[in-house]
């Protein structure tokens, strides 16, 4: 909990101003809820919104995992006992406006200094809900595009060049087999288990597939497309470039933190783990080319007002403040785990006058700008999606079956779903 000074009376920010008139708010602290992994800094925002405002927040600690998280969030909001201010996931969008647990910010959006145009539109729309395109229910509060990170000391060992902006994936999949040839079982140039969205859906795109179709209602993984995509992306398992997907899969695999693992696909958000823990000299570079482009994948946790609080011109003062570059988003910026998802915060916010590594931020912006989004699946789709492709992998690397049948089988079972 964090709290101080009595929460003052309701604001007019751009609600309806039904909350004002019924004097619910007056003295209410602000309550805020979040994972666990976002506490700490949500903490510090709080406590800096506290000094600044006056207000009383308390703020509610819930599980990291998304499926349990919204699970706790559904089960308040069954028991009226919901937050004004909530995290939310791009992925978790739909399930959480079809609960009835977030509400639609565009009446907020369309007065004040905080606009729809004032974030990057792909981030943005991550939030609005498959069946509610005209709604947006959250804010992005990072804008998480992947790059890959490298560690020089380890390419100086082995004696590889160093990756450059123009460096293709044959070239990174060269230079990791090199890597983990000589590493001989202790060192390895990349180390992987379940390939994640960011990772698998722009390169998908880039062999002209796609994920799912919402006009057709349908998934993609199982064309040929994508077949040929999902060939590219096991292969290194296979043929000794990466480490066996037994070592990826296993309980504490080497990671790029761990100084035995030469390159990593990650966001920003990791950057404070490998300073804290790396001790070798790394940098970032751009995600490599393919097909004439670079395949970045982006995602993002973001901030919702909830549908039953009855606070909402506080919960909209508190999130207004969070976006301004003196408010949450410098306390966010500070620790190196976020690029702004606002124009003005990605070319100009303080994130990028922090002393490295990396050095090469400019890396990271390019990346937002450029990064595609994973798809929204509606109802119980997503998750399936999810355990069909890790399912998939699974029976291609450790079992031998082929790409077509594996995969075949999991667009079955995610277009099931999606029937449902």
């Amino acid at each position: 909990m964090v709290g101080s000074l009595a929460l003052a009376a309701c604001g007019g920010s751009g609600s309806d101003g039904g909350d004002s008139a019924s004097g619910a708010c007056e003295g209410a602290p602000l309550k805020v809820a979040v994972r666990s992994q976002f506490a700490p800094n949500m903490e510090k925002v709080l406590a800096a919104y506290e000094d600044e405002s006056g207000a009383d927040t308390e703020l509610q600690t819930l599980p990291d995992d998304n499926a349990q998280y919204q699970q706790s969030i559904v089960a308040q909001r069954m028991g009226d006992e919901m937050p004004d201010v909530l995290e939310n996931i791009d992925t978790l969008v739909n399930a959480m406006a079809e609960s009835k647990v977030t509400a639609d910010l565009t009446p907020f959006l369309s007065d004040g200094d905080l606009q729809e145009d004032s974030f990057l539109p792909q981030f943005l729309d991550a939030y609005r809900p498959i069946d509610l395109p005209d709604e947006i229910h959250g804010m992005p509060v990072a804008a998480d595009a992947y790059v890959l990170f490298y560690n020089k000391d380890l390419f100086a060992q082995y004696g590889v060049d160093l990756p450059t902006e123009d460096w293709t994936w044959d070239d990174f999949y060269a230079a990791a087999k090199e890597i983990t040839t000589a590493g001989n079982g202790e060192v390895f140039g990349f180390v992987g288990a379940n390939l994640p969205q960011p990772t698998f859906n722009p390169v998908i795109q880039s062999y002209g597939g796609f994920v799912y179709d919402k006009d057709s209602n349908t998934t993609g993984i199982g064309e040929p497309e994508a077949i040929e995509a999902w060939k590219f992306l096991l292969q290194p398992y296979q043929d000794g470039t990466y480490a066996p997907f037994e070592i990826g899969s296993s309980p504490s695999p080497p990671d790029f933190a761990s100084g035995r693992v030469a390159m990593a696909f990650s966001t920003r958000k990791n950057v404070p783990n490998f300073r804290n823990q790396l001790t070798a000299d790394w940098d970032v570079a751009p995600v490599p080319m393919l097909n004439g482009e670079h395949p970045i994948g982006g995602g993002s946790y973001g901030l919702s007002m909830s549908e039953r609080s009855e606070c909402k011109d506080n919960a909209w003062d508190f999130l207004t403040w969070f976006y301004t570059e003196e408010g949450g988003m410098k306390i966010m910026q500070e620790n190196y785990a976020t690029v702004p998802p606002t124009l003005d915060g990605v070319e100009s916010g303080s994130w990028r006058d922090l002393p490295g590594p990396p050095a090469n931020v400019q890396v990271f912006a390019d990346a937002v700008a450029d990064a595609k989004m994973a798809p929204q699946l509606p109802r119980a789709a997503g998750p399936e999606l999810a355990a069909a492709l890790l399912a998939a992998q699974q029976k291609v690397l450790l079992e031998g079956a082929s790409v077509e049948d594996a995969f075949g089988e999991a667009a079955s079972d995610v277009n099931d779903a999606l029937e449902e």
